[in-house]
């Protein structure tokens, strides 16, 4: 609210300032005296910079574009009055907007984030034999996660009501939807408002683990008759990604904001860190996508995607438990989630790119479904468990919610046959 606030009062004073100097009534005491079309040019520039950085409030995409204008317009102004010997209160009281100004454009920096994204490289297509769109649902509705249990359940992750700009949860309803094999779903698990749903993983005996963030951070236990609590808090600041099973029997967790992953007792809840370092974090500041995001374990080696430094790495446990320094699986894949198959190839899903990216054993890179395949905005994936789709991978999306920050947006449940069991 506060910054809401403080851009709307800083556009219109930009506003007002630039409409009496077009007027040749400056606002502040040192009149700018530059040639009247330059004055011309500065007031109209001004005051367009303005009206978008009001704008922006709503579309909060545009507000560091308008504030970076808006700074370089200001700059040139102080510049002018100083030139010129103008050393009265005009200068301060620009002074003090062009600080203002700055401070709107620091605390809105989502054009930065868009620029700064990790780019992606081009890698050869190789399309899957068969794809279907299974199910696309509500407007609003976006998927996190997707788990399958032995029996053919899938359990998807859906949230509502998030503001994709501003990352407000307040508002987010969310819940676990259990579809059978026939096709049937049913609300298996309802959070309470301002939580959201994210990545989960089934144990044997059919208790799911569930990542959550919003008004409660940290690790869910749901259990197989649908109740289900906070199992792990964690501490401020933790952003819970991704979630997996170990060999060891614990809940291992992705921590994408404080770099670390979490190893979490089944029984007891208590969470203890397997690893923690720079190479799990975002870029400061500037960072859109997550750092640590999904992991899953083959073997006894543990994978981990880095989004936002779009690597995936490879963690091998020691005898205690506790991870030792990654190496590098595959870089230039800034991925989301991922499956992993029986020969060890990973499935990359990728989000925002619109990608499905496969990454065999030997390190081959391969774009296997994109948009054409209904892979748009693809969060989470996991190979089916039934006797007639073992070789499905299926795949949620967000609809491409958070590319185009469209809250109507329609998540989906997408189907590709990608024969490797």
């Amino acid at each position: 609210m506060f910054a809401s606030l403080l851009q709307a009062a800083v556009a219109l004073s930009c506003a007002a300032l630039a409409l009496a100097t077009l007027s040749g009534r400056p606002l502040v005491t040192s009149r700018i005296r530059a040639q009247r079309p330059l004055r011309w040019v500065w007031g109209v520039l001004t005051t367009l910079a303005a009206a978008a950085l009001f704008a922006a409030i709503w579309i909060p995409f545009f507000t560091f574009f308008a504030a970076s204008a808006l700074i370089v317009l200001m700059l040139a102004a102080l510049a002018t009055m100083l030139l010129q010997g103008r050393r009265s209160g005009g200068v301060g009281w620009l002074a003090v907007l062009l600080v203002c100004i700055v401070a709107v454009g620091a605390l809105q920096p989502l054009g930065l984030k868009v620029l700064a994204l990790p780019k992606a490289d081009v890698l050869p297509h190789a399309p899957v034999s068969a794809a279907r769109v299974v199910k696309t649902y509500g407007p609003g509705m976006w998927f996190e996660g997707i788990a399958a249990a032995p029996d053919g359940t899938l359990y998807l992750a859906q949230n509502t009501g998030e503001n994709y700009a501003t990352g407000d949860k307040s508002h987010v309803h969310a819940s676990v939807i259990a579809r059978a094999p026939d096709g049937s779903e049913r609300v298996f698990f309802t959070l309470p408002q301002g939580s959201t749903a994210g990545v989960m993983a089934i144990a044997a005996n059919g208790t799911i683990y569930m990542a959550g963030t919003g008004a409660n951070r940290g690790l869910w236990r749901i259990e197989p008759n649908g109740t289900g609590r906070l199992f792990a808090p964690l501490p401020k600041g933790a952003w819970p990604n991704g979630v997996t099973l170990g060999p060891d029997g614990n809940v291992y967790v992705a921590d994408a904001a404080l770099g670390t992953i979490w190893r979490v007792d089944p029984r007891s809840g208590a969470a203890a860190k397997a690893y923690e370092g720079d190479v799990l974090r975002a870029r400061t500041y500037i960072a859109l996508p997550p750092g640590a995001n999904g992991l899953h374990f083959f073997g006894r080696d543990l994978y981990v995607t880095v989004s936002d430094a779009g690597t995936l790495l490879k963690f091998h446990p020691g005898d205690d438990g506790r991870l030792a320094a990654p190496t590098v699986a595959a870089r230039g894949v800034p991925a989301d989630d991922f499956a992993i198959d029986s020969h060890g190839a990973v499935f990359l899903t990728t989000h925002i790119y619109n990608q499905l990216v496969r990454v065999d054993a030997d390190g081959r890179r391969t774009v296997i479904a994109d948009a054409a395949q209904g892979v748009i905005g693809a969060t989470d994936a996991v190979f089916g468990t039934g006797p007639d789709d073992r070789d499905t991978l299926y795949l949620v999306t967000d609809g491409g919610a958070l590319a185009t920050g469209d809250a109507a947006a329609r998540g989906t449940l997408v189907a590709l046959s990608v024969g490797t069991h």
